[in-house]
């Protein structure tokens, strides 16, 4: 019986303890896509397209890779958000857009 009652909470702990973390999951993905999209698109200016590719949430991080359609030719570039802190900040963004525009 108590081995049976132990497996019972570890498996409550395993299904409920996600779930809580998912709610901030959601919010933080939702914000670093925003302030990603915002950044890149500032850098890479209007005649740019910034299009949303896809998002990877980790513990501390969240990355967002984007499309960057500019003059007919597409460009990858991956902005990682770092997590934890009151407030969700720009860590990286790479090929950083000003260079890659002066390298052509």
């Amino acid at each position: 019986m108590r081995n049976f009652l132990m497996s019972a909470m570890a498996l409550a702990a395993v299904v409920v303890i996600p779930g809580v973390a998912s709610a901030d999951d959601v919010a933080d993905r939702t914000h670093a896509i925003s302030i990603c999209r915002a950044e890149v698109q500032a850098q890479a200016g209007a005649d740019a397209s910034v299009r949303f590719d896809q998002v990877r949430v980790r513990p501390r991080a969240v990355r967002v890779d984007l499309d960057v359609w500019r003059n007919g030719s597409l460009q990858n570039v991956r902005c990682v958000v770092e997590r934890g802190g009151p407030e969700l900040t720009i860590a990286s963004i790479s090929p950083t857009l000003q260079t890659a525009s002066l390298a052509r």
